[in-house]
Parts: structure tokens; C-alpha cells; sequence
């Protein structure tokens, strides 16, 4: 059965809204954007962790072989040549949310970024403005929630995304709608293209990451726990616009 992206962002939604309503009644996550720390309570534990077992599952059997493959086809100077093509197309978002987080500043960085790697970096496979010294600081809706002072609700762990909470995951489906990128794909009826990217990205990430979260796996006693704690600081890190640690699975990459 072939369903729309409005179809399943419909059930996202609905999803979503359950999720808030359970969670959010009992107890939150706690997380302060002017601390560094973030003290994080799970009221949907018991599901997120049957979640984060499905997820782990997928990648032991599917997304870790595909991302091994794609590392001994792909010579790594075309591997960072996708990776910066798709880190482009990201760039219009975050100067949206830039924009609506008064960060005019970012705003006009990710335009200029956007229209010189476009241009003289071939359709942003080559990341020319960083080399000008034109910094990138990705920006998404779940961000510019929480400087509008919208608490991050419960912590979730999605199929297939991995980590997430209620806040951060209703970002991810306003980035649906909002993204001028994956609109205009959407109005030119190419949707598929839209999950097809995204599927590249996740291989990219595995494929970036494979020591580093073998590594993280193995020396975690609970590495569910670790995993939630790292993704949450990344996050309190990035809404107070705070560099991420190199130990972070996360810093390269942010699903959406």
C-alpha cells in the first residue's frame, strides 16, 4: 500500500500528540539550556527501551553491513563529498529557524554559505565556505522551540531515528512541512527522492560513526543510558549554541 508523505506525516502527528499527553502527565524531562548538565527522567522507559532494542536489531542486521559496504565501495573523498551535498541542503532550514530565533547573524551565514557552496563548491559537494572561514551552526525547529521557551517533554526513542523527545520530535515533523528544500521536492511530486536522501544520511552517519559507536557500545555497562545521556547534552549544547565533545556520536549529524 502506497502511502503520501501527508498520510504519514498525519500519523506522526497523532503519534506525537499521544506520546506528549501520557508522557507529559506524569513527569518531564528537565533540561536547562544556561547549564550544561542536563538531569533527564524517562516516564516511558519501558517502551523506549523496546524501541532502542528494535532499532538496535535493524542495526546489527541491516543499516551496520550497509554502512561497511558503503565504506569499501565509496573512497572516502566521495563519501565527504555527499555528506557536505546533503549538509547544503540543510542550510536554507537553519536559516529560517535562525531568523525566528532573532540569530540574524547565523541567518545571513547559512544563506551565504548556502549560495557560495551551491555555486564554486558544485552543488555543495565541496564545503568551500568553511575554508573562507564561514563557519556552520545547523539550526532546527526543535531548537527554536526551546528559545521560545518550549520545554522538551518527555524523552522518546523513535523507530528507525533513534533519540529523540516530544519537543525535538515535532521539530523533526514541522521540518517536513517547513524545510523549503523537502517542499519543493514534495510540490514536484518527488517524494521518494525526500526518503531516499534521508536513508543515504543514515548510512552516512553509520558509515562516519562505526568505531566510534562499536566502541561506545562496548565499553557502556548500559549503553541505552549512555546513548540518552549523550543525546541530551548534545542538544542542551546546541540550543545554547555551545560546541559538541568529540566523544559525541551525535556532533556530525542530527536526524530529521
Amino acid at each position: 500500500m502506497n502511502l503520501s508523505i501527508k498520510s504519514i506525516l498525519q500519523l506522526k502527528i497523532i503519534l506525537l500528540i499521544f506520546i506528549i499527553t501520557t508522557g507529559c502527565t506524569n513527569t518531564s524531562i528537565t533540561n536547562n539550556i544556561n547549564d550544561k548538565t542536563v538531569a533527564a527522567k524517562d516516564p516511558l522507559e519501558s517502551l523506549n527501551r523496546s524501541v532502542f532494542s528494535f532499532n538496535e536489531s535493524i542495526d546489527k542486521i541491516i543499516l551496520a553491513p550497509v554502512a561497511k559496504g558503503y565504506r569499501l565501495v565509496f573512497p572516502s573523498p566521495i563519501r565527504v563529498g555527499i555528506r557536505n551535498f546533503f549538509s547544503n541542503l540543510s542550510e536554507p532550514w537553519t536559516s529560517i529557524n535562525s531568523t525566528l530565533q532573532g540569530n540574524l547573524s547565523n541567518a545571513g551565514n547559512s544563506i551565504a554559505r548556502f549560495f557560495i557552496n551551491s555555486t564554486v563548491g558544485i552543488l555543495g559537494v565541496f564545503d568551500v565556505a568553511s575554508k573562507m572561514g564561514i563557519e556552520k551552526q545547523k539550526e532546527d525547529f526543535g531548537q527554536t522551540m526551546a528559545i521560545a521557551g518550549v520545554g522538551p517533554g518527555p524523552y522518546i526513542v523513535l523507530p528507525f531515528l533513534g533519540p529523540s523527545t516530544a519537543r525535538d520530535a515535532m521539530g523533526k515533523v514541522v521540518g517536513l512541512f517547513g524545510d523549503p528544500v523537502t517542499y519543493i521536492m514534495h510540490r514536484e511530486d518527488h517524494d521518494n527522492w525526500v526518503w531516499i536522501g534521508t536513508a543515504i544520511e543514515g548510512v552516512d552517519f553509520r558509515e562516519t560513526n562505526l568505531e566510534r559507536i562499536d566502541n561506545l557500545k562496548s565499553s557502556s555497562v548500559d549503553f541505552y543510558a549512555t546513548i540518552r545521556s549523550l543525546y541530551l547534552q548534545r542538544r542542551s549544547r546546541m540550543i545554547s549554541n555551545q560546541s559538541t565533545k568529540s566523544e559525541d556520536p551525535f556532533q556530525d549529524f542530527e536526524l530529521e
